[in-house]
C-alpha cells in the first residue's frame, strides 16, 4: 500500500505552521512536472505558475511566501488548497523532502532481495543491489551496478562499467550557503529489448515515478541519461550524448554523438538531432535539427 502523511504530522516534525485543511498527501513534486501522485505537496517562488496549479488538480498543498499568498488564493486557482508560508519556499520544500527521506514516513524503501528472472547472464563482478527486479534473458556486463529500485525487463543487454538507477543531480542554493544536493527517491525502468552500452549512466527519478527507457531503445557507450528522462520506443541515443532532467526523447528519435539536450526539452517522434548539437528548444516530430543552438534544417 502506498504511504501517505498528514500535513499536521509533517508540520509538527519540522516546527512549521500551515493554513487550511489538514490534507493527506502521497508525494512531493514540482508544480510544472507530471507526477503519479494523487495528492501532492509542491512550492512556488513567483506568480508564473498559477496556470500550472490550476491544471494540476493533484496539488493539495503549496509552500509559498507571504507575498504570494493572494496570488495563489482559492479565488485565483479555482479550488481550496492548504498552505505552508515560508520566506524561503524552495529551501523549506526541499527541507521537508530531506526530512521525509530520513524518516521513511512517506517514500517507498526498496529493501527486498533482488528478483532475477530465468536464463540471465550477469557478470560475477556486477553489483545488483536490494530492491532490484530483473526479467528473463537479461545480460549485464562486468562492473555494472544496478541500484536499488531499478526495474529491467526481458531481453535487455547492459554493457560493462555502467550504472542503472544512479543518484540524479538536483542542486539548490539560497545564495548564502554552499549548494545543496537533493536526495533522489524515485526509480529507473528499463523496458524489454533495450541495449545499453559501456560506461553509461541512467539516473533514477527525483520524487515519485521513474526514469523510463522504452521498449527497443538503443543507447550507446558513454551516455548520460538524467533524472526523470523519458525515452520512447525504438529511440537511438549515440555516444557522448548528455541529457538534462525531465527531457523527452520520443519514439524512433535519433540523437547523434556529442549532442546535449536541455532540461524539459522534447525531441519529437522520429526526429533527428545532428552531430554535436545543443538542443535548447522542443524539436517537432520528423524534423532534422543540428547546430549550437540546434535549428531546423529539413523535414524528413
Amino acid at each position: 500500500m502506498k504511504k501517505t502523511i498528514r500535513l499536521s504530522q509533517l508540520a509538527a516534525n519540522l516546527g512549521l505552521k500551515f493554513e487550511g485543511k489538514d490534507t493527506e498527501f502521497d508525494g512531493l513534486g514540482l508544480c510544472n512536472r507530471k507526477s503519479p501522485c494523487k495528492s501532492l505537496l509542491s512550492y512556488v517562488v513567483n506568480d508564473r505558475y498559477i496556470t500550472n496549479i490550476k491544471e494540476n488538480e493533484a496539488i493539495s498543498c503549496l509552500v509559498l511566501s507571504e507575498s504570494l499568498r493572494n496570488s495563489y488564493s482559492e479565488e485565483n486557482i479555482g479550488r481550496d488548497i492548504s498552505y505552508i508560508v515560508s520566506e524561503k519556499p524552495e529551501i523549506c520544500f526541499y527541507s521537508i523532502h530531506e526530512d521525509l527521506c530520513k524518516s521513511g514516513e512517506l517514500y517507498e524503501c526498496y529493501d527486498f532481495e533482488p528478483v532475477i528472472g530465468e536464463d540471465c547472464h550477469i557478470a560475477k563482478t556486477a553489483v545488483i543491489e536490494k530492491g532490484v527486479v530483473i526479467g528473463n534473458y537479461v545480460t549485464i556486463g562486468h562492473n555494472t551496478v544496478v541500484r536499488s529500485g531499478s526495474v529491467i525487463d526481458d531481453n535487455t543487454t547492459i554493457g560493462c562499467n555502467s550504472t542503472i538507477g544512479s543518484e540524479g543531480f538536483q542542486i539548490i542554493t539560497d545564495g548564502n550557503s554552499s549548494p545543496l544536493h537533493i536526495t533522489h527517491v524515485g526509480r529507473c525502468h528499463i523496458c524489454s529489448n533495450v541495449y545499453i552500452g559501456d560506461n553509461t549512466c541512467v539516473c533514477n527519478s527525483l520524487f515519485g515515478g521513474e526514469t523510463y527507457i522504452g521498449e527497443g531503445a538503443k543507447i550507446d557507450n558513454l551516455v548520460h541519461i538524467a533524472h526523470n528522462l523519458y525515452v520512447g520506443r525504438g529511440a537511438v541515443i549515440t555516444a557522448h550524448v548528455i541529457t538534462c532532467g525531465s527531457s523527452v526523447i520520443d519514439d524512433g528519435a535519433w540523437i547523434a554523438p556529442n549532442s546535449s539536450i536541455l532540461n524539459k526539452v522534447k525531441i519529437g517522434k522520429g526526429a533527428k538531432v545532428g552531430l554535436g548539437s545543443v538542443v535548447t528548444r522542443d524539436v517537432d516530430p520528423y524534423t532534422t535539427v543540428y547546430g549550437s543552438p540546434a535549428k531546423t534544417h529539413e523535414k524528413q
